[in-house]
């Protein structure tokens, strides 16, 4: 494999460059520096047609992307000063070796296919959302989320988003009428909004409250019961491995970051976005609220074997519909959801807890946590996937019905 290598211009003006297939990273020199990309830190593959004025012929381009190296470029056609190098019979062998690699190296990495185009366009508004979460920061992020709530309130209904909320809605909620299910698809909007912008400070809500009395300033903004705090304290004291399940309610972010202001460590596992600056960004301020970040993907079983020690808490929101999943009953309807929480609770044979965020009416969040829930178990004692999993869904939907306009009803539950 090292004797692989491929020869390639990103531009006219720019030095050509050689890439060579090393045992554990991709070697490239451009005849003064050398530099590398390990495979496996690999996240984003960016793959599109590319073609070149004066020239019908379509050619391949690859952009592979890490968290914190420079892009490398690479394709199957380059200008070479005034004409256009053909290189497809090269390229094809070499970009199929590498992306082989990649894959086995990085099996979480994401894979976009578009046009250049777009492309670009998503990852300079990646670049711009980001820059906005951070000006929100050090401005007035609770008057940016009620100017955020406010335009959404009026514009979301619009969107095509608001037809699928309603049809999720009339299927949950068949006895309510038309009027009271676009109320609460309307709020879901309006808590979306808000939900959006307190990203830029989302590590402080545990911490202070801003707009307190200057007696009493370091009020958290999340309030936690006296039951919660009980449980909060058992969890601290047991010093063993516990798992969480939540939905996405109110803002749950702040579900995560209950257990590090608590000094337990908190797994929780995310799903990357098809745009890499708001992903960085996204990660970054989840770690600054405490927490460690997990990949999901084909290796997360992996991930979690590796980091997943004793006192530490493992989080999971298990309210979107699994294609792959197993069938259980939400709002009276067959579902498909994700099982993996249960399996865990099986593997482990851990406490298992449901924890949720509400949001208040006086800008403040409440922090609810039950457990330890008592898993379903089989004749043999074994904790029982399936109905372990329909247990914590009943606890969800019952959640969900206090507050049903603080639920992302964008997702599609049922198909």
């Amino acid at each position: 494999m090292s004797e692989l290598m491929y020869r390639y211009r990103a531009h006219p003006w720019a030095r050509a460059q050689t890439f060579r297939l090393g045992k554990s990273a991709l070697l490239i020199c451009d005849g003064k520096r050398k530099r590398s990309m390990p495979y496996n830190r690999v996240t984003f593959i960016e793959a599109f047609d590319v073609g070149f004025l004066g020239s019908r012929t379509r050619y391949w381009q690859h952009i592979l992307r890490t968290p914190d190296k420079p892009p490398v470029v690479l394709g199957s056609g380059f200008r070479d000063r005034w004409r256009v190098a053909d290189q497809r019979a090269e390229y094809q062998p070499f970009i199929s070796a590498l992306m082989k690699t990649v894959d086995e190296a990085s099996p979480d990495r994401d894979y976009i296919h578009g046009r250049q185009l777009l492309n670009r366009a998503g990852g300079l508004g990646g670049k711009l959302a980001v820059q906005m979460l951070r000006l929100v920061r050090h401005s007035n992020p609770d008057r940016w989320a009620s100017v955020a709530a406010w335009i959404m309130r009026r514009v979301g209904p619009w969107l095509r988003g608001h037809r699928r909320a309603l049809d999720q809605l009339a299927l949950a909620f068949p006895e309510k009428s038309t009027e009271e299910r676009e109320k609460i698809a309307v709020g879901m909007w309006d808590n979306l909004a808000r939900t959006v912008v307190e990203y830029a400070q989302l590590e402080t809500y545990w911490r202070k409250d801003p707009g307190a009395d200057p007696d009493n300033a370091g009020t958290s903004r999340v309030v936690v019961d006296a039951a919660s705090q009980s449980v909060l304290a058992g969890i601290k004291k047991g010093k063993r491995r516990t798992l969480h399940f939540s939905l996405h309610s109110a803002n749950w972010e702040l579900c995560a970051c209950a257990a590090p202001q608590h000094d337990v460590k908190r797994l929780i596992p995310y799903r990357r976005l098809k745009n890499e600056p708001l992903t960085t960004e996204l990660v970054r301020i989840r770690t600054a609220a405490g927490t460690t970040p997990l990949t999901a993907g084909p290796s997360i079983i992996l991930q979690i074997k590796k980091e997943f020690r004793e006192g530490d808490a493992l989080g999971m929101l298990i309210d979107q519909h699994y294609v792959r999943g197993i069938e259980v009953t939400f709002f009276g309807r067959p579902t498909m959801l994700n099982p993996l929480f249960a399996r865990l609770v099986r593997i482990y044979d851990c406490p298992m807890y449901g924890s949720r965020i509400i949001r208040r009416s006086d800008g403040r969040f409440g922090y609810e946590i039950v457990g330890p829930i008592e898993p379903v178990r089989d004749a043999r004692g074994r904790v029982d996937v399936h109905a372990t999993t329909q247990l914590c869904v009943s606890t969800l939907e019952q959640w969900i019905r206090e507050y049903p306009e603080q639920w992302m009803w964008l997702h599609r539950a049922w198909r």
